[in-house]
């Protein structure tokens, strides 16, 4: 697998978990839209990195992940962390 498709897929699985675990609907969170425009606050993103963590082993340190990000940028700080993993 390419970086790039490991990256779709790793999106498509976070996407996902997002999707199932907070009821959002996976299509908004393809948009392109922030976090903040998708009403995932903070707590949402401190649980999805404690989910990531459990489901994924991939280790997020509180803050990484902010409410600024679109799902692209969350999946590329989730994708260095896997990478370092």
């Amino acid at each position: 697998m390419t970086a790039l498709s490991v990256e779709f897929s790793l999106k498509h699985q976070v996407s996902g978990l997002i999707s199932d675990k907070f009821g959002l609907d996976e299509a908004e969170l393809l948009s392109g839209a922030t976090f903040d425009e998708l009403d995932i606050d903070s707590l949402i993103l401190v649980e999805l990195s404690l989910i990531l963590r459990k489901e994924m082993g991939i280790v997020l340190v509180e803050g990484e992940l902010k409410s600024s990000f679109t799902l692209d940028e969350a999946v590329a700080v989730i994708a260095a962390k896997a990478d370092q993993a």
